[in-house]
C-alpha cells in the first residue's frame, strides 16, 4: 500500500521523488513533488531523453515554456487559476513558472517513449468544478460522482492513458475494483475520505497522494457531509488492453483501524 501526503516531503528544486522506493511497471518513469516560491521556475529536460511530461500546479497560476535552451520558446501555455495541468511537448526542454505571489505546489509526471513524434504542441488543462457532470458512481459504488477527462488517451503520444479529475458526493463511493494492465494514481485536492487499497482501509485529506499497482484492489468512499474533490493519473502498458474489474464492493462499510 502506497501512500504519502505531500507536505510531509521535502521538496528538492528539481522534484522529490513521491514514492521513492517504486518500481514502475509500466513506461511511468518520474513521479515527483517540489515546491516554486514566487517567481520561481522548475527546469525538466526533454531534447535527449524520449519521453512525455506533464505538470500538476496546485496553489497559483503559473506557465509553460518549451523549446531548446538555445533558441526562445517554441510553445507556450499558462494557467490562471488556482490550480492547473499542463502537457509539455515532447522533444523539448521544459520550464513551468509560478506566476503569482505565493508559493505553489508542483507534482511533474514523466513517461518513457521509444521515439519521438513528429508533432507535438503544449495543452493547458483546467481543473474546474464547472466543467464536471454528475452521474450515478462508478465500479460498484454508492452515491453520486462528477468526472471529467481533462487529458484522454488520444491526447498522448506515450502510453500515459488519462488525467481525471473528479468529486464524490457525500456518503458516495468509486467501488473497488482492479486494472490490468495498468497503474493508477490518487491526487486529493479538497475533502477528506477513506481509501482502500489490497483491503486496507485510510484516512485521505488534502495533498494525500496514494499509487495503485497492476491488479491492486482499491477504491475510495467519501462518508461527508462534504465534497470530496481528486485527480486521477493512469498509465498503461504499451501493446496491452487495460481492463477494470469491479469488485462488487461499495466499502460504505469499511473504515480505517485504530491509527490508520
Amino acid at each position: 500500500m502506497k501512500h504519502v501526503i505531500l507536505d510531509d516531503l521535502k521538496p528538492e528544486m528539481d522534484g522529490t521523488p513521491i514514492f521513492a522506493d517504486l518500481e514502475f511497471a509500466t513506461p511511468w518513469s518520474r513521479f515527483a513533488f517540489t515546491v516554486l516560491p514566487a517567481s520561481g521556475t522548475f527546469t525538466a529536460r526533454g531534447e535527449d531523453i524520449p519521453c512525455e511530461q506533464g505538470y500538476l500546479v496546485l496553489g497559483g497560476p503559473a506557465e509553460l515554456r518549451a523549446g531548446s535552451p538555445a533558441s526562445p520558446p517554441v510553445f507556450t501555455a499558462r494557467h490562471d487559476g488556482a490550480q492547473g495541468v499542463f502537457l509539455g511537448p515532447v522533444g523539448c526542454d521544459h520550464e513551468v513558472t509560478n506566476l503569482g505571489e505565493r508559493s505553489v505546489r508542483l507534482v511533474h509526471v514523466r513517461v518513457d517513449l521509444e521515439q519521438i513524434p513528429a508533432d507535438s504542441c503544449t495543452i493547458a488543462g483546467e481543473i474546474d468544478l464547472d466543467l464536471l457532470q454528475w452521474r450515478d458512481s462508478i465500479h460498484g459504488g454508492t452515491g453520486r460522482i462528477a468526472t471529467r477527462h481533462i487529458w484522454g488517451s488520444d491526447q498522448f503520444a506515450s502510453s500515459w492513458t488519462f488525467m481525471d479529475h473528479a468529486v464524490l458526493g457525500p456518503e458516495s463511493s468509486l467501488g473497488y475494483h482492479y486494472h490490468d494492465a495498468l497503474e493508477e494514481c490518487f491526487l486529493i485536492l479538497a475533502g477528506s475520505g477513506y481509501m482502500t487499497i489490497a483491503d486496507r482501509t485510510f484516512v485521505v485529506a488534502p495533498g494525500s497522494v496514494t499509487f495503485q499497482e497492476i491488479q491492486e484492489g482499491h477504491g475510495i468512499y467519501n462518508p461527508g457531509p462534504e465534497n470530496l474533490e481528486f485527480l486521477r493519473i493512469a498509465v498503461a502498458q504499451p501493446g496491452e488492453e487495460y481492463t477494470t474489474i469491479d469488485l462488487h464492493d461499495d466499502l460504505s462499510g469499511r473504515r480505517p483501524a485504530e491509527g490508520g
